[in-house]
């Protein structure tokens, strides 16, 4: 029996197939995580072309699955078209650091509908901003980890504490923990956490602090998400975020 389902989806990774075709993993607001077969996609007179498949885009598809290991598209158009971000480089930078970091942190199927709001919301969010955005990455990063049930603890932190990445937690002392961001870095790593996501207030932090927190936070997916290697991106945001 072949379900057809219509829901909102965001693009998370797109593989060419043969000579013609794709296969799209798609975060869906209906059934979470899917991957689906898009033939011909690389043709001229192809009712769903390849370029709808670019990062983090934001679709409206009709599909269908015959509960198989890939579903297949009928229909799939923009949903929403980013006004800034395909013309941006550094808003570029972003969405492949935030396409890499969800590909391989959503791992679980099961329908979110908080998880996929969340990253709609953000998306849009970046795509209107236009000043104060340069510690997205970070904000986005700490923010996704509560949807993935591994938030750090800041409840107990005080002037001087250090972070445990591993433990997910602020200490007065580093003793038999290995996996640790200094107390500079930690007071760093703690505003960034008790902000709200959606405060646009600039953090005021230098290139080289912002270099550290990202590296900070990537270790911390390390520890938390099972088979979780490094983001190549990272490097590239690291360059074009510069202000």
């Amino acid at each position: 029996m072949v379900i057809n389902d219509k829901t909102r989806a965001i693009v998370l990774r797109a593989i060419r197939y043969g000579d013609n075709s794709l296969v799209v993993k798609l975060l869906t607001e209906q059934n979470g995580l899917q991957s689906f077969m898009v033939k011909g996609a690389f043709n001229k007179t192809a009712k769903i072309r390849a370029a709808l498949f670019q990062p983090l885009t934001l679709l409206d598809i009709v599909c269908a699955n015959s509960h198989g290991d890939l579903g297949y598209l009928k229909e799939a158009n923009v949903e929403y078209a980013y006004q800034s971000i395909p013309f941006d480089i550094n808003k570029n930078a972003i969405v492949l650091y935030l396409c890499e970091l969800l590909s391989k942190s959503i791992q679980d199927s099961e329908t979110d509908t908080e998880l996929f709001g969340f990253v709609h919301h953000a998306l849009t969010y970046l795509d209107a901003l236009e000043t104060n955005y340069a510690d997205f990455p970070l904000k986005f990063s700490i923010e996704l980890s509560r949807f993935l049930g591994f938030s750090p603890n800041i409840c107990n932190y005080k002037e001087g504490f250090i972070f445990d990445l591993e433990e997910g937690c602020f200490r007065h002392d580093g003793i038999g923990s290995v996996y640790l961001i200094d107390n500079q870095q930690s007071k760093l790593f703690y505003n960034i956490c008790k902000d709200s996501f959606f405060d646009s207030n600039d953090l005021c932090l230098k290139n080289g602090e912002r270099r550290q927190l990202l590296e900070a936070v990537i270790s911390y997916y390390k520890l938390h998400v099972s088979g979780f290697n490094e983001i190549k991106s990272a490097e590239i945001l690291k360059t074009v975020l510069q202000s």
